[in-house]
């Protein structure tokens, strides 16, 4: 054993003396070091945790926070005209509620706001607001609150900021309260009055640009925490007159790299010209296109109510319809003048995937008087009976003194390419009422689109009535300012501090059974949505306000104990339902139980939407029930909570024997690829693939779906989520992080069955190169069975009126329409120049028809469909004004809009005089307009 010798200065040997004496001081120098190391190590730490604990501190946010805008410029009186006594004193004043109310009310009737985009780039935009005191009052200090909303992540750079974001040299600051809607209000620090004619200036930034004055929302409002809310008047209404025009590039533009440029009047024309020379639509057409049309000439026969009858013993409630709609009755039998529905087999092409079950025949013979209708199935009689309907719409008989219905003699064979054809329309962000949802039923139905996805619930509201669970309508249907956060969720997407907006309803069970057999009868499924774990705010605060009244953890959708944080797509830190606790199964088997007793006597129900998008990154990662289910599954992170959470629901849907739809990330690993589909789940599970952006390496995700065995549903963002503006203008409506311009000749050119000629352009408005194109690869597909259809999305951020709803829906959805039920002949050519070609020739026609028929339908059921502003040039002086689809009325003004003259084309007019005419298109009743564009004469 080596014997331990201690050192000390009386026993160490003289130097020289010992060979090991310069080792044994090398040895104390470094064990001195070490300690100095260890010391300095400590100190660090401290510091560290005083230097983190004053960052975290008010004093240190407001004194750092600037943003790099241009210098705020007050009108206030300057601070020095009062003497500290003076602000002491004024400070400790408090209002009482009746004052404080008196001057909210004050602030809601006289600030105007106005708000300004200053500088957007790729990934960040600079904004401001103004407020003016324009009332003849002085407001003295307290503290007000004005509410305001960003679809941008505002100060996301420094998110989260509980003690707020200062801005306005740290006298105010702003609040993330939850999603977009934020809280501005002073500090201790802010003048201690808002004189009159005062104006407060606030610059902020937040993520993403805003390039359009749809980005922004309306209903901003103004409280304390002792008053009622009031609504800002400058802000209130549809009109956002307090946002003010983009003019300049860097308003107008995403970024530098952005090439995409609002349309001039010129560049309409030219686009438009092609179609405007199109030749008259045939008698014959159809809108979507049938598989097979035999005109039968120049004939036509007319059915009058008084001598026509329909005949039927097969379709009796088809039958029916078109009875009721031609003014007819019903009878047994008869030979001429009649219309006759039976059951036969429809002759398809050999080899063919079309859907059989929705085929059927029409045999109109002028000669015999009768119109002869076969189908194999109910809903190819009913599919005959709206092209029935959409003929006779095209000439009305005035020969005979009763009002008839022409139709030309012909022979029609039809069935649809896909089985699958829907349109998914978003009812929590804004709430659609009940009569709204029925007539977009009903024209789904004209244009026979067979699958209406329901998406009936997401963060910002719940809208389905749950008898067993009321906090979910009673609360988590209705958006207000509700400090106590027991009356309802908290404003939205310019929803206002009321119950009384679009931001609030939901449809009862008698509602929602009615909706159930309106779909029915005109052979719509209904696939109902309840998006899980992400999008569920509305329901985990539901069950929330449920388990503190009760105190039954049974129905709980989160881990009381998670300390995660995380920030989904839409703004929110608390939407997403944990996977890691019973709760969440119970509640949705209670979901579930009740969706199934809904549908059980109307339509039964088969097909249930899981939801399952976006789930933001760093949900779950710290919650204690997660990390022992993570330890008792072997679970390694998010995604295999994920695969956990849907592999569980899948199995309960199984079991209920359902088919059941994911969106297409929901099934996704950490690459991008899809998770492995077990055996005995493929033909249960739908994916619907939407996120189509090349560039983000998910282009080809349709592809690797099917090949996986998923059923794939396309759903392409960049060709029909019909909330992305139809072009690229300030004015324009929608969200735009797919694309700046899908308009209805966007839509009708999408090739369902060749993925990759879909190449578009990219974000900003480029080419698209191949290697942009492959960015995350370019699968063949291998499984082409497994492409079961095609869905438009309709997601309501800025849609709150019926109004705005048709508008950004229609006339496009028609070119979908076109796409989901019929093959165009083009579609399969290989040759580019060639496909390009004849697919314009085919979109000259279908424009045409648009224009000169299927719009004034449209237009007589009431549907307020998008007028396209027309296209306008001068060729020698001569004005010409032409539209994307033919035949729409046109006008235009001389003296800058004070009176309008109709434009006829067939009349020209030479305008001598130079400047600035102003042209619009019309409806054809006259009672809507397009918007005002221009066009110069320089001549």
């Amino acid at each position: 054993m080596r014997r331990k010798v201690i050192y000390s200065p009386e026993n160490q040997p003289t130097p020289g003396t010992n060979p090991i004496t310069r080792m044994t001081k090398l040895k104390l120098c470094l064990r001195l070091l070490w300690h100095r190391k260890l010391t300095l190590c400590v100190c660090g730490a401290i510091l560290f945790i005083v230097l983190n604990w004053y960052m975290q501190s008010e004093s240190f946010l407001i004194e750092e926070f600037k943003f790099p805008v241009p210098p705020t410029t007050m009108s206030r009186q300057e601070k020095g005209k009062f003497s500290p006594e003076e602000i002491e004193v004024m400070r400790k004043k408090s209002l009482s509620k009746q004052e404080s109310q008196v001057y909210v009310n004050y602030m809601a009737d006289n600030f105007v706001i106005n708000f300004t985009v200053i500088q957007n780039s790729a990934r960040t935009c600079i904004k401001k607001f103004s407020i003016y005191n324009a009332g003849q009052s002085n407001i003295p200090s307290f503290f007000w609150a004005i509410y305001f909303y960003d679809n941008g992540k505002v100060g996301h750079n420094s998110f989260p900021y509980p003690r707020g974001l200062p801005v306005d040299n740290s006298e105010l600051l702003i609040f993330h309260e939850a999603g977009n809607l934020y809280r501005l209000s002073p500090t201790e620090k802010f003048s201690p009055y808002i004189n009159s004619r005062d104006t407060i200036e606030v610059p902020y930034e937040s993520y993403g640009p805003h390039v359009s004055r749809h980005y922004s929302f309306p209903n901003w409002f103004v409280s304390c925490d002792i008053c009622s809310p009031r609504i800002l008047k400058s802000t209130a209404g549809e009109d956002l007159s307090f946002v003010e025009t983009f003019s300049k590039p860097q308003q107008l533009k995403r970024g530098s790299r952005d090439l995409y440029r609002a349309f001039t009047a010129k560049d309409r024309f030219s686009r438009n010209s092609a179609a405007a020379k199109a030749p008259k639509p045939s008698v014959h057409s159809v809108i979507p296109t049938p598989l097979r049309v035999d005109a039968g000439g120049e004939e036509s026969l007319v059915v009058t109510p008084s001598d026509w009858v329909v005949s039927t013993k097969d379709f009796v409630e088809e039958a029916s319809l078109l009875a009721e709609k031609l003014h007819l009755k019903l009878a047994k039998s008869a030979t001429s003048k009649v219309i006759t529905f039976s059951q036969g087999k429809v002759n398809l092409p050999k080899n063919s995937s079309l859907s059989v079950s929705e085929a059927y025949h029409i045999y109109i013979n002028p000669s015999k008087n009768t119109i002869e209708v076969t189908a194999n199935e109910a809903s190819g009689a009913f599919y005959a009976t709206q092209t029935l309907l959409s003929l006779t719409e095209k000439d009305r008989s005035d020969t005979s003194k009763e009002k008839g219905h022409r139709f030309p003699g012909m022979n029609i064979t039809d069935a649809p390419r896909f089985e699958y054809r829907g349109l998914m329309l978003d009812v929590s962000r804004n709430f659609v009422q009940k009569a709204t949802v029925l007539k977009l039923l009903d024209l789904m139905a004209t244009y026979k689109v067979n699958k209406f996805h329901f998406h009936l619930t997401d963060d910002d509201a719940w809208r389905l009535e749950i008898p067993e669970f009321p906090e979910l309508t009673k609360y988590a249907s209705n958006r207000c300012l509700d400090p106590s956060h027991e009356v309802c969720l908290p404003p939205s997407l310019g929803s206002g501090p009321f119950v009384n907006t679009s931001g609030s309803g939901f449809y009862t069970v008698s509602d929602y059974k009615e909706i159930l057999r309106y779909a029915k009868s005109r052979h719509i499924e209904v696939i109902p949505e309840i998006d899980v774990p992400g999008h569920a705010r509305s329901a985990i605060q539901a069950m929330e306000l449920r388990y503190r009244r009760t105190k039954n953890s049974m129905y709980r959708l989160i881990d009381p104990d998670d300390r995660s944080r995380y920030l989904s797509a839409q703004s929110y830190t608390d939407d997403a339902v944990n996977p890691c606790v019973d709760g969440t199964y119970q509640f949705f088997k209670v979901i579930l139980r009740n969706l199934q007793e809904l549908h059980k006597d109307i339509q039964p129900l088969t097909f249930y939407m899981l939801g399952g998008d976006e789930v933001a990154g760093g949900a779950w990662e710290k919650s204690p029930a997660c990390a022992d289910l993570k330890q008792k599954h072997e679970l390694r992170d998010y995604h295999d909570l994920k695969k956990f959470f849907f592999k569980r629901m899948m199995e309960e849907l199984r079991q209920e024997d359902l088919t059941f739809g994911l969106w297409g990330d929901a099934v996704l690993d950490k690459s991008l690829n899809p998770n492995p589909l077990e055996e005995g789940m493929k033909g249960k599970v739908y994916t619907y693939s939407w996120s189509n952006v090349w560039e983000w390496k998910r282009g080809s995700l349709a592809y690797k779906l099917a090949n996986a065995g998923y059923k794939v549903v396309m759903s392409p963002a960049t060709y029909f989520y019909f909330d992305q503006p139809y072009e690229p203008d300030f004015e324009e409506r929608g969200l735009y992080w797919a694309t700046r311009s899908l308009d209805s000749r966007t839509a009708f050119s999408f090739v369902p069955d060749h993925l990759y000629w879909n190449r578009g352009r990219t974000q900003d408005g480029g080419e698209m190169t191949d290697e942009i194109l492959c960015t995350g690869g370019c699968p063949p597909l291998t499984q082409p069975q497994n492409i079961r259809g095609i869905q438009a999305d309709l997601w309501t951020e800025t849609i709150r009126t019926p109004q705005h709803l048709h508008y950004m829906l229609f006339p496009r959805f028609l070119a979908f329409a076109e796409r989901a039920w019929h093959k165009a002949s083009w579609e399969d050519l290989t040759d580019v120049a060639q496909r390009d070609k004849e697919q314009q020739k085919d979109w000259e026609r279908f424009a045409a028809i648009l224009g000169q028929g299927e719009l004034k339908r449209l237009e007589s059921e009431g549907v307020e469909y998008r007028l396209d502003p027309p296209g306008a040039r001068f060729s020698n002086s001569i004005l010409e004004i032409n539209t994307i689809f033919p035949g729409l009325p046109t006008e235009y003004s001389l003296n800058q809009g004070a009176s309008w003259e109709k434009y006829n084309p067939k009349i020209t007019t030479k305008l001598s005089n130079a400047g600035k005419i102003l042209v619009r298109s019309s409806s054809f009743d006259g009672k809507r307009k397009s918007r005002v564009v221009s066009v110069e004469n320089s001549n």
